[in-house]
């Protein structure tokens, strides 16, 4: 007599064995890899767009450090000329003419004019400035005549601004601003936070009801962001919080050297907003908004300062001085 077998029904078991809870679990896990890939496309395109920003931001830097080399060039020959006219004035001591001393004086101040503009135009430095016309002022004091008080006047009008103008160290902001860079963008180690496991009660869940809950709190986590502090940050949210604050310590960079005080206060008021939301919760974020916030309180409107009395009484003296030497010529015998 012959056996029919039975069918072996395997998914239906499995199905009467996940029961209600267990169908809600899975369907709670296949919602979560959805988000979660979604965040992390959306995370790559994030990335991708401030990659693309970062690497802009690098080249407008190493146009600036180009500039900046070719600056230091400039003032290596501005040293060397300023060397060359101190040789020059100690053997035109005894050998310039007494008609000749006139225009000579007036070349050589003439040149320390154009340095202390230079100096105040390339490098921002009014004390340079203000040493270079004490010296143009020391030689009228020691070979000018009365022609040349009205230049000394001038000088003396320039040197008092530049003396009450604010001195700001523009290379030492500078310093500052790459230092505070290199360490923002540095990776900080994962802050591993301890877990609280809850305690193994003695009494076991007497219902499905029970069992259901305890499962639910393994899968969901409750954030409440309306808080006054924020959560801890995921590693790669914090490199992008660091990377953002970065790029805005670079705008701020280019803005110092360009003088432009509303993007240099933005972009640090940008990077200091980035950052301290997560002081409390990372020692190196308050470190570092305590140094932005120093930095921002710096006025650059307040060190732009020029030769305003000099040049023009120069350029008066050395017309008149090419109108009558060619009467003096013309009148020797």
């Amino acid at each position: 007599m012959s056996q029919t077998r039975q069918p072996i029904h395997v998914f239906p078991k499995i199905a009467l064995k996940l029961g209600f809870w267990g169908r809600a679990t899975i369907i709670l896990v296949i919602l979560t890899i959805i988000a979660s890939y979604l965040l992390y496309y959306h995370g790559i395109r994030y990335k991708n767009r401030e990659l693309a920003h970062y690497e802009e931001i690098v080249g407008q830097l190493q146009l600036i450090k180009e500039q900046q080399v070719q600056t230091q060039s400039k003032n290596v020959v501005l040293q060397q000329q300023v060397d060359q006219l101190q040789a020059q004035l100690g053997q035109l001591k005894t050998a310039v003419q007494p008609m000749q001393k006139q225009a000579w004086l007036l070349k050589q101040v003439g040149h320390y004019v154009e340095l202390a503009e230079q100096h105040l135009w390339l490098q921002h430095n009014s004390q340079s400035a203000v040493m270079l016309l004490q010296t143009a002022d020391q030689l009228l004091a020691e070979y000018g005549t009365h022609t040349t008080l009205s230049l000394r006047e001038a000088i003396a009008q320039d040197v008092l601004a530049l003396s009450q103008n604010q001195q700001i160290d523009y290379a030492g902001l500078s310093l500052q601003l790459d230092a505070l860079k290199q360490s923002v963008n540095e990776p900080m180690a994962l802050q591993k936070t301890p877990q609280v496991t809850p305690q193994s009660s003695s009494n076991t869940p007497q219902n499905a009801w029970d069992k259901g809950w305890a499962v639910l709190k393994g899968l969901i986590s409750i954030q409440h962001y309306d808080n006054q502090h924020k959560p801890l940050l995921a590693q790669d949210q914090r490199w992008l919080v660091q990377q953002n604050a970065y790029l805005s310590l670079h705008q701020a960079q280019l803005a110092l050297w360009q003088q432009q005080q509303a993007r240099y206060q933005q972009s640090l008021n940008e990077a200091a907003n980035l950052l301290q939301p997560y002081q409390h919760l990372y020692p190196q974020y308050a470190t570092w908004l305590q140094q932005i916030q120093s930095l921002a309180a710096v006025d650059l409107s307040i060190a732009q300062a020029q030769l305003n009395y000099t040049p023009k009484v120069l350029a008066k003296l050395i017309t008149a001085e090419q109108v009558e030497a060619p009467l003096v010529s013309s009148a020797a015998p």
